[in-house]
Protein backbone atom coordinates (compact mmCIF):
# COMPACT_ATOMS: atom_id res chain seq x y z
CA UNK A 1 0.00 0.00 0.00
CA UNK A 2 1.38 3.53 -0.99
CA UNK A 3 2.78 5.34 2.25
CA UNK A 4 3.12 9.07 1.86
CA UNK A 5 5.32 10.30 4.95
CA UNK A 6 5.07 14.01 4.94
CA UNK A 7 6.78 16.11 8.32
CA UNK A 8 4.98 18.97 9.66
CA UNK A 9 5.42 21.83 11.65
CA UNK A 10 6.05 25.53 12.01
CA UNK A 11 7.05 27.85 9.44
CA UNK A 12 9.58 29.81 11.34
CA UNK A 13 9.50 33.27 11.30
CA UNK A 14 9.37 35.00 14.52
CA UNK A 15 11.51 38.03 15.87
CA UNK A 16 12.24 41.53 17.06
CA UNK A 17 15.60 42.85 17.95
CA UNK A 18 16.09 40.16 20.56
CA UNK A 19 13.17 38.05 19.88
CA UNK A 20 9.78 38.65 18.11
CA UNK A 21 6.28 37.08 17.09
CA UNK A 22 5.04 36.30 13.36
CA UNK A 23 1.31 36.16 12.18
CA UNK A 24 0.44 32.62 11.49
CA UNK A 25 -2.96 31.80 9.56
CA UNK A 26 -4.28 28.47 8.55
CA UNK A 27 -7.13 28.40 5.86
CA UNK A 28 -10.41 26.29 6.55
CA UNK A 29 -14.33 26.08 5.05
CA UNK A 30 -15.13 27.00 8.71
CA UNK A 31 -13.02 30.88 8.71
CA UNK A 32 -9.11 31.27 7.92
CA UNK A 33 -7.57 31.10 11.89
CA UNK A 34 -5.25 33.44 12.81
CA UNK A 35 -2.13 33.05 15.39
CA UNK A 36 0.20 35.08 16.86
CA UNK A 37 2.88 33.67 19.03
CA UNK A 38 5.10 36.07 21.73
CA UNK A 39 8.21 35.47 23.45
CA UNK A 40 7.52 35.54 26.96
CA UNK A 41 10.99 37.44 26.98
CA UNK A 42 9.78 39.88 24.72
CA UNK A 43 7.69 41.27 26.76
CA UNK A 44 8.51 44.19 29.23
CA UNK A 45 7.13 45.43 32.51
CA UNK A 46 6.96 48.63 34.45
CA UNK A 47 9.13 49.07 37.72
CA UNK A 48 8.12 47.01 40.63
CA UNK A 49 5.09 45.69 38.56
CA UNK A 50 4.31 42.04 38.51
CA UNK A 51 2.27 42.03 35.55
CA UNK A 52 2.77 43.30 31.99
CA UNK A 53 -0.77 44.29 30.15
CA UNK A 54 -0.89 44.76 26.51
CA UNK A 55 -2.77 45.53 23.44
CA UNK A 56 -2.75 43.12 20.80
CA UNK A 57 -3.88 43.84 17.33
CA UNK A 58 -4.42 42.44 13.71
CA UNK A 59 -5.96 44.84 11.13
CA UNK A 60 -6.47 42.64 7.58
CA UNK A 61 -6.61 44.33 4.21
CA UNK A 62 -7.32 43.13 0.99
CA UNK A 63 -5.48 43.57 -2.34
CA UNK A 64 -7.33 46.91 -2.79
CA UNK A 65 -5.63 48.43 0.82
CA UNK A 66 -9.64 48.25 1.97
CA UNK A 67 -9.67 47.05 5.73
CA UNK A 68 -12.15 43.97 5.51
CA UNK A 69 -11.08 42.65 8.98
CA UNK A 70 -9.82 44.21 12.40
CA UNK A 71 -8.71 41.70 15.64
CA UNK A 72 -8.11 42.88 18.82
CA UNK A 73 -7.62 41.28 22.00
CA UNK A 74 -6.01 41.90 25.64
CA UNK A 75 -3.26 40.04 27.67
CA UNK A 76 -2.27 40.62 31.05
CA UNK A 77 0.76 38.65 31.31
CA UNK A 78 2.80 37.84 35.45
CA UNK A 79 5.90 38.15 35.91
CA UNK A 80 7.03 34.67 36.37
CA UNK A 81 10.95 32.64 36.08
CA UNK A 82 9.24 29.53 35.00
CA UNK A 83 7.87 31.30 31.59
CA UNK A 84 11.14 31.67 30.29
CA UNK A 85 11.85 30.10 26.77
CA UNK A 86 8.08 29.79 26.70
CA UNK A 87 5.80 32.01 24.51
CA UNK A 88 2.16 33.42 24.84
CA UNK A 89 -0.20 32.63 22.06
CA UNK A 90 -3.01 34.94 20.35
CA UNK A 91 -5.73 33.38 18.17
CA UNK A 92 -8.38 34.62 16.14
CA UNK A 93 -11.10 33.34 13.23
CA UNK A 94 -12.42 35.51 10.52
CA UNK A 95 -14.60 34.66 7.35
CA UNK A 96 -12.14 35.04 3.98
CA UNK A 97 -12.51 34.61 0.70
CA UNK A 98 -10.00 33.56 -1.81
CA UNK A 99 -7.52 36.61 -2.69
CA UNK A 100 -4.26 38.16 -1.73
CA UNK A 101 -4.05 39.99 1.28
CA UNK A 102 -1.59 41.76 3.84
CA UNK A 103 -1.76 41.31 8.01
CA UNK A 104 -0.05 44.28 9.81
CA UNK A 105 0.14 42.66 13.63
CA UNK A 106 0.54 45.86 16.27
CA UNK A 107 1.44 45.06 19.88
CA UNK A 108 1.34 47.79 22.60
CA UNK A 109 2.46 47.86 26.07
CA UNK A 110 -0.31 49.69 27.67
CA UNK A 111 1.64 50.80 30.72
CA UNK A 112 5.05 51.72 29.16
CA UNK A 113 3.63 53.06 25.77
CA UNK A 114 6.32 50.79 23.89
CA UNK A 115 4.47 49.53 20.25
CA UNK A 116 6.40 46.88 17.98
CA UNK A 117 4.28 46.46 14.58
CA UNK A 118 5.75 44.04 11.38
CA UNK A 119 3.11 43.02 8.11
CA UNK A 120 3.05 39.95 6.12
CA UNK A 121 1.92 39.88 2.77
CA UNK A 122 -0.85 36.46 2.29
CA UNK A 123 -2.53 34.46 -0.51
CA UNK A 124 -5.33 32.62 0.31
CA UNK A 125 -6.55 29.63 -2.79
CA UNK A 126 -9.87 28.06 -3.30
CA UNK A 127 -8.06 25.30 -1.67
CA UNK A 128 -7.66 24.67 2.11
CA UNK A 129 -4.80 23.66 4.79
CA UNK A 130 -4.83 19.83 4.71
CA UNK A 131 -3.43 19.34 8.27
CA UNK A 132 -2.59 22.61 10.53
CA UNK A 133 -0.42 22.95 13.03
CA UNK A 134 -0.12 20.56 16.10
CA UNK A 135 -0.45 23.48 18.97
CA UNK A 136 0.63 22.43 22.62
CA UNK A 137 -1.08 25.22 24.94
CA UNK A 138 -0.11 24.69 27.89
CA UNK A 139 -1.62 26.01 31.05
CA UNK A 140 -0.89 27.02 34.63
CA UNK A 141 -2.83 29.26 36.98
CA UNK A 142 -5.19 30.15 34.64
CA UNK A 143 -2.09 31.46 31.95
CA UNK A 144 -2.38 29.71 28.37
CA UNK A 145 1.42 29.75 26.92
CA UNK A 146 3.15 27.58 24.33
CA UNK A 147 5.96 25.53 26.24
CA UNK A 148 9.62 25.29 24.54
CA UNK A 149 10.97 22.07 26.36
CA UNK A 150 8.32 19.97 28.92
CA UNK A 151 10.67 18.58 31.17
CA UNK A 152 10.91 20.90 33.94
CA UNK A 153 7.59 22.30 33.45
CA UNK A 154 5.13 19.24 33.12
CA UNK A 155 5.35 18.77 37.29
CA UNK A 156 4.13 22.65 37.08
CA UNK A 157 1.03 22.58 34.48
CA UNK A 158 -2.66 22.09 35.00
CA UNK A 159 -3.36 20.75 31.55
CA UNK A 160 -1.21 20.31 28.12
CA UNK A 161 -4.12 20.82 25.57
CA UNK A 162 -3.50 19.70 22.01
CA UNK A 163 -5.20 21.59 19.25
CA UNK A 164 -5.40 20.08 15.70
CA UNK A 165 -7.29 21.63 13.02
CA UNK A 166 -7.83 19.92 9.25
CA UNK A 167 -9.49 19.96 6.14
CA UNK A 168 -8.72 16.08 4.71
CA UNK A 169 -10.96 13.15 6.18
CA UNK A 170 -8.61 11.98 8.74
CA UNK A 171 -9.80 8.50 9.87
CA UNK A 172 -7.75 8.51 13.10
CA UNK A 173 -4.87 9.99 15.42
CA UNK A 174 -2.46 7.98 16.97
CA UNK A 175 0.10 9.82 19.66
CA UNK A 176 2.98 7.92 21.00
CA UNK A 177 5.23 8.00 23.66
CA UNK A 178 7.69 5.12 24.46
CA UNK A 179 5.41 2.37 24.17
CA UNK A 180 2.29 3.99 24.95
CA UNK A 181 -0.27 4.79 22.06
CA UNK A 182 -3.31 7.29 22.41
CA UNK A 183 -6.08 6.79 19.80
CA UNK A 184 -8.24 9.26 18.65
CA UNK A 185 -11.34 8.42 16.51
CA UNK A 186 -14.72 9.90 15.22
CA UNK A 187 -12.36 13.21 14.43
CA UNK A 188 -14.32 16.50 13.39
CA UNK A 189 -11.96 19.67 13.49
CA UNK A 190 -10.82 21.15 15.61
CA UNK A 191 -9.39 18.57 17.94
CA UNK A 192 -8.89 19.77 21.48
CA UNK A 193 -7.62 17.25 24.23
CA UNK A 194 -5.53 17.24 27.44
CA UNK A 195 -2.57 15.16 26.73
CA UNK A 196 -0.96 15.44 30.28
CA UNK A 197 -2.55 12.61 31.67
CA UNK A 198 -1.24 10.62 28.87
CA UNK A 199 2.42 11.98 29.30
CA UNK A 200 2.87 11.72 33.18
CA UNK A 201 1.43 7.97 32.49
CA UNK A 202 4.05 7.26 29.94
CA UNK A 203 6.91 9.01 32.01
CA UNK A 204 8.19 10.20 27.87
CA UNK A 205 8.19 14.34 26.85
CA UNK A 206 9.03 13.36 23.04
CA UNK A 207 5.27 12.94 21.62
CA UNK A 208 5.10 11.57 17.88
CA UNK A 209 1.90 12.37 16.04
CA UNK A 210 1.17 10.20 13.15
CA UNK A 211 -2.59 11.04 11.22
CA UNK A 212 -4.30 8.32 9.29
CA UNK A 213 -6.24 9.20 6.04
CA UNK A 214 -6.96 5.65 4.52
CA UNK A 215 -3.77 4.54 3.12
CA UNK A 216 -1.87 7.49 3.60
CA UNK A 217 0.10 8.09 6.98
CA UNK A 218 1.43 11.87 7.38
CA UNK A 219 3.99 12.42 10.17
CA UNK A 220 3.26 15.50 12.35
CA UNK A 221 5.60 17.56 14.36
CA UNK A 222 4.43 19.41 17.41
CA UNK A 223 4.04 22.54 18.09
CA UNK A 224 7.59 24.06 20.56
CA UNK A 225 8.23 27.29 20.88
CA UNK A 226 11.98 28.25 20.31
CA UNK A 227 14.22 31.14 21.30
CA UNK A 228 15.74 31.59 18.25
CA UNK A 229 13.06 32.06 15.88
CA UNK A 230 13.88 35.66 15.75
CA UNK A 231 14.63 36.46 11.60
CA UNK A 232 11.69 38.09 10.10
CA UNK A 233 11.84 41.35 11.82
CA UNK A 234 15.55 41.32 12.65
CA UNK A 235 16.75 41.84 9.54
CA UNK A 236 15.18 44.37 6.57
CA UNK A 237 13.62 43.02 3.56
CA UNK A 238 16.87 44.30 1.89
CA UNK A 239 18.92 42.58 3.81
CA UNK A 240 17.10 38.96 3.24
CA UNK A 241 17.47 39.82 -0.53
CA UNK A 242 21.08 40.29 0.31
CA UNK A 243 20.97 36.89 2.31
CA UNK A 244 19.50 34.62 -0.48
CA UNK A 245 22.56 35.57 -2.31
CA UNK A 246 24.52 32.82 -0.96
CA UNK A 247 22.16 30.62 -2.07
CA UNK A 248 20.18 31.65 -5.13
CA UNK A 249 21.12 30.13 -8.27
CA UNK A 250 22.91 32.63 -11.12
CA UNK A 251 19.37 32.99 -13.19
CA UNK A 252 17.29 33.82 -9.06
CA UNK A 253 20.26 36.18 -8.19
CA UNK A 254 19.51 38.10 -11.59
CA UNK A 255 15.91 38.24 -11.18
CA UNK A 256 16.47 39.13 -7.17
CA UNK A 257 18.94 41.90 -7.60
CA UNK A 258 16.88 43.26 -10.50
CA UNK A 259 13.58 44.20 -8.68
CA UNK A 260 11.91 47.33 -7.23
CA UNK A 261 11.99 47.00 -3.01
CA UNK A 262 8.13 47.15 -3.45
CA UNK A 263 7.91 43.78 -5.26
CA UNK A 264 11.07 41.96 -2.40
CA UNK A 265 8.16 40.73 -0.07
CA UNK A 266 6.85 38.85 -2.51
CA UNK A 267 9.95 37.54 -3.90
CA UNK A 268 10.88 36.28 -0.99
CA UNK A 269 7.85 34.49 -0.63
CA UNK A 270 8.04 33.22 -4.43
CA UNK A 271 11.46 32.47 -3.98
CA UNK A 272 10.87 29.76 -1.00
CA UNK A 273 8.17 28.52 -2.14
CA UNK A 274 10.43 27.49 -5.13
CA UNK A 275 12.67 25.88 -2.90
CA UNK A 276 10.50 23.90 -0.29
CA UNK A 277 11.53 20.47 -0.36
CA UNK A 278 8.05 19.21 1.01
CA UNK A 279 5.90 21.40 -1.04
CA UNK A 280 1.89 21.10 -0.24
CA UNK A 281 2.97 21.14 3.57
CA UNK A 282 3.52 23.83 6.40
CA UNK A 283 7.18 22.79 6.73
CA UNK A 284 9.92 24.32 4.63
CA UNK A 285 12.68 22.43 6.14
CA UNK A 286 15.11 24.93 3.77
CA UNK A 287 14.11 27.99 4.76
CA UNK A 288 14.42 26.91 8.56
CA UNK A 289 18.21 26.01 8.20
CA UNK A 290 18.75 29.21 6.86
CA UNK A 291 17.08 31.18 9.12
CA UNK A 292 19.21 29.11 11.58
CA UNK A 293 22.76 29.88 9.85
CA UNK A 294 21.89 33.28 9.69
CA UNK A 295 20.82 33.72 12.89
CA UNK A 296 23.73 31.62 14.61
CA UNK A 297 26.34 33.50 11.75
CA UNK A 298 25.39 37.12 13.42
CA UNK A 299 25.70 35.64 16.77
CA UNK A 300 29.25 34.02 16.18
CA UNK A 301 30.83 36.74 13.61
CA UNK A 302 29.71 40.18 14.36
CA UNK A 303 32.22 42.15 15.98
CA UNK A 304 30.71 45.28 15.58
CA UNK A 305 27.00 46.93 14.83
CA UNK A 306 28.20 47.97 11.51
CA UNK A 307 29.93 44.67 10.88
CA UNK A 308 26.90 42.17 10.86
CA UNK A 309 28.41 38.47 11.12
CA UNK A 310 25.68 37.01 8.62
CA UNK A 311 27.20 40.00 5.98
CA UNK A 312 31.16 38.62 7.02
CA UNK A 313 33.09 35.95 5.06
CA UNK A 314 33.07 33.60 8.09
CA UNK A 315 29.28 34.37 8.14
CA UNK A 316 28.73 33.77 4.29
CA UNK A 317 30.20 30.46 4.60
CA UNK A 318 28.66 29.49 7.90
CA UNK A 319 25.33 30.06 5.82
CA UNK A 320 26.31 28.50 2.93
CA UNK A 321 28.17 25.22 4.21
CA UNK A 322 26.88 25.04 7.81
CA UNK A 323 29.02 24.03 11.11
CA UNK A 324 32.31 22.88 9.91
CA UNK A 325 33.81 19.66 10.69
CA UNK A 326 37.26 21.37 12.12
CA UNK A 327 38.05 23.99 13.07
CA UNK A 328 41.86 25.08 13.33
CA UNK A 329 43.24 28.23 14.69
CA UNK A 330 46.36 30.03 14.65
CA UNK A 331 46.00 32.90 17.10
CA UNK A 332 50.03 34.10 17.29
CA UNK A 333 51.78 32.69 14.62
CA UNK A 334 55.38 33.78 13.33
CA UNK A 335 55.63 35.68 10.50
CA UNK A 336 51.71 35.57 9.60
CA UNK A 337 48.18 37.33 10.17
CA UNK A 338 46.40 35.19 12.62
CA UNK A 339 44.17 32.82 11.08
CA UNK A 340 41.68 29.75 11.39
CA UNK A 341 40.74 27.01 8.90
CA UNK A 342 37.48 25.40 8.49
CA UNK A 343 37.47 22.03 6.72
CA UNK A 344 34.44 19.95 5.47
CA UNK A 345 35.61 16.59 5.36
CA UNK A 346 32.11 15.77 3.72
CA UNK A 347 31.98 18.06 1.29
CA UNK A 348 35.38 18.06 0.14
CA UNK A 349 36.02 21.77 1.17
CA UNK A 350 38.49 24.15 2.94
CA UNK A 351 38.08 27.34 3.67
CA UNK A 352 41.31 29.78 5.10
CA UNK A 353 40.53 32.69 7.06
CA UNK A 354 43.14 35.43 8.01
CA UNK A 355 42.86 38.37 10.44
CA UNK A 356 44.46 40.82 8.08
CA UNK A 357 43.15 44.11 10.42
CA UNK A 358 43.59 43.14 13.25
CA UNK A 359 40.40 43.59 15.01
CA UNK A 360 38.89 40.40 14.50
CA UNK A 361 37.20 40.53 11.52
CA UNK A 362 38.46 37.15 9.33
CA UNK A 363 38.46 37.53 5.71
CA UNK A 364 38.55 34.31 3.21
CA UNK A 365 42.02 33.91 1.35
CA UNK A 366 41.03 31.50 -1.08
CA UNK A 367 37.85 33.08 -2.46
CA UNK A 368 38.59 30.80 -5.67
CA UNK A 369 37.54 27.34 -3.43
CA UNK A 370 34.18 28.82 -2.82
CA UNK A 371 32.60 28.31 -5.82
Amino acid sequence: MPKALLLLAILLLLASLCSAQEVIYEHYASGTDFWVVIPYSSFNFAKNSQVANYQVSLQIKNSAKKQVGFLEQSIIIPRQDWLQETAIPVRWSLDLPAGNYSAELLIRNKALGEKRNTSKTFQLDNGYTEIGQSWLLAEKDGLTFIPGQMEDLLPKLDKLMFRQSFSIPVDSIHIQANNHTMHINNLSSPIETDLLPFIKETQDKQLRFTFFERNIHYLVEPFLYSPWYSYSLRYSYEDQIAQLRYIATQNEWQVLRSLPKSKYAQAIESFWKANDPSPGTIRNETREKFYQRVLRADEMFTVHKKLKGWSSDRGRIYIKFGEPDEIVSESYPLGRYPNIIWTYYTQNRVFIFADTKGFGLYTLRNKDDEY
